[in-house]
């Protein structure tokens, strides 16, 4: 408990900072999480016998943020292109690897799921009010997930999914669902009296947020512990004492970028 509020602790402000510079502090940040989290996927996948490519993994995560570079609408595609083409081409020459089709696709889907995932982070800081609504949306997680872990731990008994998290249980659920309600909607409240008129985010709105985020960001929680479970793995890194590994940090991050954004597009 010791280390990972320690941890806690030094992370949460150096992410802040970012998160408040915006711009290339922030998306530097995030790619070099996703990059770590790909490395631990990699090895999770690993020890299964299976053998994605690193780089070409990495280039599936980088690829969706070659639209944000500006070049071009037809950037995307063309990477895509070009990252099916050479994966193709790197697999059929090491087919004597034990799970060379399986490779292949885990690959792709690695870098599908946390470069399309994470650039949406990136995308919602670049909106007017965007450092609003991604400290919002971060708060909501972040203490959602303390309040699910400290009330699931103390009185926790209904277990949620045993198979795939034997830890999280309904009664913890219940506490991040509350607390993230509460954050929600004291948030909503409280940026527009620091921002101004303008602002797009209000009480019903952080409480909605709140809603979507509760409700759906536990999905990327479980399906990376699905993973761990498949291979036999406890974290998916030792990087972050206390907590595992980078992605068992991001796991319900990745999903609050692209909800936050999908829910700002329709209600802002």
């Amino acid at each position: 408990m010791k280390l990972r509020l320690i941890s806690a602790a030094v992370l949460i402000p150096v992410v802040l900072t970012a998160v408040v510079l915006g711009d290339w502090p922030f998306a530097t940040l995030v790619i070099v999480a996703l990059a770590l989290a790909g490395l631990e996927y990699r090895r999770l996948l690993q020890q299964k016998g299976y053998r994605p490519s690193l780089p070409l993994l990495w280039a599936g995560i980088g690829i969706w943020f070659l639209e944000l570079l500006s070049l071009g609408p037809g950037a995307l595609e063309i990477g895509m292109g070009a990252l099916l083409v050479g994966t193709v081409i790197w697999f059929v020459r090491h087919h004597e690897e034990r799970h060379p089709t399986a490779s292949w696709a885990l690959t792709l889907a690695g870098g599908l799921y946390l470069g399309w995932f994470g650039v949406y982070l990136v995308r919602l800081r670049g909106l007017e009010d965007g450092l609003w609504w991604l400290l919002t949306a971060f708060a909501i997680v972040w203490i959602g997930e303390s309040a699910a872990y400290g009330v699931g731990k103390r009185w926790g008994s209904h277990k949620m999914a045993p198979a795939l998290s034997p830890g999280k249980s309904w009664e913890g659920y219940a506490g991040e669902v509350v607390s993230g309600l509460l954050v929600g909607l004291l948030l909503g409240w409280l940026w527009p009296q620091v921002a101004g008129r303008a602002l797009t985010l209000t009480p019903w709105r952080g409480g909605l947020l709140a809603a979507l985020l509760v409700a759906l960001t536990p999905f990327g929680d479980l399906f990376v512990s699905m993973i761990k479970r498949e291979v036999g793995a406890k974290d998916s890194g030792t990087l972050i004492p206390g907590h595992g590994g980078v992605l068992d940090r991001i796991d319900s991050l990745l999903w609050t970028g692209i909800l936050t954004w999908l829910l700002v597009s329709w209600v802002a």
